[in-house]
This record gives structure tokens, sequence and C-alpha cells, in this order.
């Protein structure tokens, strides 16, 4: 029950720092300046930072197996079931930036920068990058990806960094990436850019 209610609390406090972040992009604030604003209070504050969601083995799954058996029990689980919804929608909400950015995405080159499902690791489970990436396509874009670390995933292989696309995506900020590879392309951060 420690690590269910951990994990809901994680999944519950990135939900809201991306909907704070929707919130902050469309004022033309920078979330991270935000963020490290609140930060410099000494107590009661805890930092989370925007993304395009969460991955891995713990926090999209074990907030759901807390839902499910509070649901059998009677019990409403209203801030986990809502954060597991926004975490779902960032992906879609990522996809319609791209669109805004770029005017459009038919025919369109976009590179996603990092798949794995956090920075500096190879693991790409339950990696809402995926999503992403599924949406784009559905817009028309020709798509690809970058990520050193992951190299393979469902099939295809991992491109390199270039100035070779319309727009790139910047997922998972692993520390080795040379973002000036891509010169004058159009970057969308995931992570609170404005």
């Amino acid at each position: 029950t420690a690590k269910l209610l951990e994990n809901s609390f994680r999944l519950i406090n990135i939900s809201f720092i991306n909907e704070v972040s929707i919130f902050c992009q469309k004022l033309n604030i920078d979330v991270n300046q935000v963020i490290k604003a609140a930060s410099s209070k000494p107590y009661g504050f805890m930092p989370f930072y925007p993304s395009i969601g969460v991955g891995g083995h713990c926090i999209p799954v074990d907030p759901v197996y807390l839902a499910n058996k509070a649901n059998e029990i009677g019990v409403e689980t209203r801030f986990i079931d809502l954060a597991v919804k926004i975490n779902k929608e960032m992906p879609g909400y990522f996809v319609g930036r791209a669109e805004e950015k770029i005017g459009g995405l038919q025919a369109k080159k976009v590179l996603v920068v990092g798949v794995s499902y956090k920075p500096n690791v190879a693991d790409v489970r339950e990696s809402l990058v995926e999503s992403l990436i599924t949406g784009l396509k559905q817009k028309g874009a020709q798509v690809s990806w970058h990520d050193d670390l992951v190299k393979d995933w469902n099939g295809e292989k991992s491109v390199g960094l270039s100035s070779d696309f319309d727009l790139a995506i910047i997922a998972t900020p692993h520390v080795y990436l040379d973002l000036t590879k891509l010169g004058d392309v159009p970057i969308l951060n995931t992570r609170g850019s404005i």
C-alpha cells in the first residue's frame, strides 16, 4: 500500500504540473521558471516537472491497481482517475502543439527525440512516446525517431540527429544529446518550453 501511495502521489503531481504547464504555455510563461521560484520556499513544496506524461513500470501502473481495488470495495479515487486521464492525453496535446508550431503535419518530416520513458535509460515500458508517434502519423507526418540508448524499437531503428526535418520534438532529453546537430530545425520541447 505504501508503494501504491508513493506512485499515485507522483502520478497525481506530474499530471498536475502538466496541466499547469499547459496553462503557462497559453500565457507565454516559462513553467520551469515558475517551478524554480516555487521551489525557493523552504518547506511544503516539492518540485515536479512537465513532460509528455509518465511511463515505466510503476507510476502509470500502480495507481491503477489502487483505483481498481478501491472500486471493488466501493471507494472513489477521483484524483487518481483524473490524473490517469490527464497523463494519457498529453501525447495528443503535443500533437496539437506540433501542428500549431509548423502549420500542420501533413507530409512534414518530424523527428521525435528520445523514446524511453525517462532520460538516460533505455527502458521503453509504458512510454507515451509511442502514442505521440501514432498521433503524429495519424495527422500525416512522416515520423522518425532518435534514441542512441534504445536503438531498435517497434521494428524501427534510431536515426541520427540532423537538419533534415521540419520539426524536432524533444520527448526524452537524454544528457548525451547534441541538439546543435539539428541546425535550424524548429524544436518543440515537451519539458515545458513555451
